[in-house]
């Protein structure tokens, strides 16, 4: 019995995709490669020098991450590597809606885990804190950061690409560098675009609870668009 070891202490990433129900029902009913496909795009650091783990149930996608990943030896603090998480999960959000038109939400949290994986074996606090920071925070299409997090990277959080929302909660600001340069806007138009598309299809099915998570991500979208704008004005 492992006795001196209970858990260990890891970095989790999880992520929910919404609309999923629709997406096995409908979307990709006669597909299941297309949406295993979509799953494990949510691979973070997969080709990267840092160990990662992945495990998908349902709708569900959980990164297990190492906490300090050997970081002297790169010449990196504990900031640059989130910055590399952060940078990761963007590009999988915005991957996410341009390829497949698909919202995805989650959390970032630090804590304590058991995790085997020659036993499909993953409890923990970190895995309920996890759980609850997705399930009744994020509610948008937003990945939230826990304070723990947060009180690591406190002096570099304005320069990372994380915003603080209206509720307090710091979350991963996809858009924070966007419209600054005409290229910036020329990938920003696309994505608009697919989102708009999707918004006008649950127009027509009447699913509220999603449509109003499209209509927060285009309006972040928006918000970010006009607040760069005034700065470069």
């Amino acid at each position: 019995m492992d006795s001196e070891v209970v858990y260990e202490r890891k970095i989790l990433v999880f992520f929910d995709v919404l609309g999923f129900k629709e997406m096995v029902l409908t979307k990709y009913k006669n597909n299941p490669e297309k949406i295993e496909e979509i799953l494990t795009t949510m691979h973070l650091l997969a080709h990267s020098h840092y160990p990662s783990e992945l495990i998908v149930f349902s709708d569900s996608v959980i990164n297990i991450l190492e906490f300090k990943p050997h970081l002297e030896e790169y010449g990196q603090t504990f900031s640059d590597y989130l910055n590399v998480i952060v940078g990761e999960i963007s590009a999988i959000q915005m991957k996410m809606i341009s390829l497949y038109g698909v919202l995805i939400r989650g959390s970032i949290v630090l804590g304590d885990i058991r995790y085997k994986s020659d036993r499909n074996l993953l409890f923990g606090p970190a895995l309920i804190h996890a759980y609850e920071l997705e399930s009744k925070h994020s509610i948008y299409p937003r990945f939230i950061l826990d304070q723990k997090i947060i009180n690591l990277i406190k002096e570099d959080v304005n320069g990372m690409d994380l915003s603080r929302d209206v509720d307090g909660h710091y979350f991963v600001d996809s858009f924070k560098w966007l419209v600054k340069l005409e290229a910036e806007k020329e990938f920003l138009a696309p994505i608009k675009q697919k989102i708009e598309t999707e918004i006008n299809k649950l127009d027509e099915t009447k699913n509220l609870g999603v449509l109003s998570k499209y209509h927060w991500f285009l309006n972040k979208i928006i918000e970010r668009e006009q607040c760069n704008l005034k700065k470069y004005i």
